[in-house]
């Protein structure tokens, strides 16, 4: 059986619940594929002397370059947002920009205050009318955001700003500033950015002299195949800024294979709640050393996927359970 998400009563037996795990892992992991394919593209980064003043204040009309490499102009602050990625949705927020933001999808579930905001439904398809019935003059959409659907919001020119999530939390700085630029707010995207530094250096700085720890994060698992954070995923670069040895490097993209698990038997294992119970109750995980030495981890998957401030966040809690005692001596 394929284990995509559980509950503590462990296996699931049932053919409804099989087909709605085996849905949300396809859906996660064609969504992650997507996110990786677009990743070449990048981010250009804005010059502040050209598009900010001294006092961090947009000079508009400014140009940004999306992670599509076209270029858009707005001739003045936006005021209508609306939000198609939830990674978007947590940017807006840590720039104190959230009263620009007047659409939302269903994913966008932090801070909890975004509940307030109008909902405009799945990430994909995308419900272009909803869009449009919120009348507003700026679109930021990410990987799942279809060529059709820009169209038809350009043709009603409604701006559409792509910006794809990046390989690594540098790419995540560049996202940051860019939205800065656009919602006139880079004074407060350089303090996040800088406070977003500012824990990774605290990592480091104890981390550094110390040998990485073998890990693995759980994607998905059981019948369905094995599914992990290759090498060449954003997921790898968060383990490796907090110390762990990822032990699917030598792969791309998310796909790996139970044998590999296996011989590698990382030290610790990181996964979501809802695989919890069942990937330590289930044959052969449940032989694994990290089962049994009690270092399966449960970690904020958001924070972990989703391109945003709280990446830092996340790197500082998993080196708390990769160097436990050293963050502990350290820390008293």
């Amino acid at each position: 059986m394929s284990y995509f998400r559980s509950s503590s009563g462990g296996r699931k037996n049932q053919k409804g619940d099989f087909m709605r795990k085996r849905k949300r892992l396809w859906v996660l992991i064609c969504t992650l594929a997507l996110v990786s394919s677009l990743i070449g593209c990048g981010t250009k980064k804005q010059e502040e002397d050209t598009n900010t003043t001294a006092k961090g204040t947009t000079k508009y009309p400014v140009t940004v370059t999306g992670s599509d490499k076209a270029e858009l102009t707005l001739e003045k602050e936006p005021q209508k947002i609306v939000s198609v990625a939830p990674n978007i949705t947590e940017i807006i927020y840590s720039l104190d920009a959230q009263n620009k933001l007047v659409g939302r999808t269903d994913y966008c579930d932090y801070p909890t205050e975004v509940s307030e905001v109008e909902s405009i439904g799945p990430l994909y398809p995308l419900d272009v009318e909803k869009v449009i019935s919120l009348s507003p003059d700026l679109v930021i959409g990410s990987a799942h955001f279809d060529e059709e659907s820009k169209k038809k919001l350009e043709e009603l020119n409604i701006p559409v700003l792509y910006l794809y999530e990046e390989h690594s939390v540098e790419g995540v700085y560049t996202i940051i500033q860019t939205l800065g630029t656009v919602l006139n707010s880079s004074e407060k995207a350089s303090e996040v950015v800088e406070e977003m530094k500012q824990k990774l250096d605290q990592v480091k700085e104890k981390i550094d002299s110390l040998d990485p720890v073998d890990v693995y994060y759980v994607v998905g698992f059981g019948e369905g195949g094995e599914f992990t954070a290759g090498g060449d995923t954003f997921i790898h670069d968060i383990l490796t800024l907090a110390g762990g040895k990822n032990i699917a490097d030598d792969v791309f993209g998310w796909s790996y294979s139970l044998e590999k698990l296996i011989e590698k038997d990382p030290t610790v294992i990181l996964l979501p709640s809802y695989f919890y119970d069942s990937f330590i109750t289930t044959e052969p995980y449940s032989n694994l050393t990290a089962v049994k030495n009690n270092r399966v981890y449960v970690i904020d998957e958001n924070k972990l996927s989703r391109q945003c401030a709280r990446n830092a966040d996340i790197v500082l809690e998993i080196a708390n359970l990769l160097y436990p005692d050293i963050f502990e001596q350290k820390d008293q």
